[in-house]
C-alpha cells in the first residue's frame, strides 16, 4: 500500500514543473497549458496573479494559510488574465494560493507575505 501511495505521489509530482523567477513563482503543468505567475513574491501589500492561457477563465481564487485554513476566497464571473489581490490584511508568513478555472482545473502557487 505504501508503495502504491508513493508511486501515485511521484507521478503527480512529475506532472508539475515549479520554477522561481524574478517576478514570482511560476507553475505549469505538462499536460495543461495554463501557467500561473504571482508577483511580487514576497509581497507586502498587493499582488497580481497572471494567467498565461488564452482559453483560461478564472472561476475563483482562494488563499490558505500554511496549516490549511482558508483566509481569503473570491469568485469571478468575468474572464481575465490578471487578477489584483490586496494582501495587506494577511499576517507575515507563507500561504498557498489556489486558482480554480472554469473547466474545474486547479493551479496552486506559494505566496510569501512580508
Amino acid at each position: 500500500m505504501k508503495r502504491i501511495l508513493l508511486l501515485l505521489f511521484l507521478s503527480f509530482a512529475a506532472l508539475n514543473v515549479y520554477a522561481q523567477s524574478k517576478d514570482g513563482i511560476s507553475i505549469s503543468n505538462t499536460l495543461d497549458e495554463k501557467k500561473l505567475t504571482i508577483s511580487p513574491n514576497p509581497a507586502v501589500a498587493d499582488v497580481k496573479i497572471n494567467i498565461e492561457d488564452s482559453m483560461a477563465e478564472v472561476k475563483s481564487v482562494s488563499i490558505y494559510s500554511i496549516i490549511g485554513s482558508e483566509v481569503f476566497t473570491q469568485s469571478y464571473n468575468t474572464p481575465g488574465k490578471t487578477i489584483d489581490l490586496n494582501v495587506r490584511s494577511l499576517k507575515k508568513g507563507k500561504y498557498m494560493v489556489r486558482v480554480i478555472f472554469d473547466d474545474n482545473t486547479t493551479k496552486v502557487a506559494t505566496l510569501i507575505k512580508q
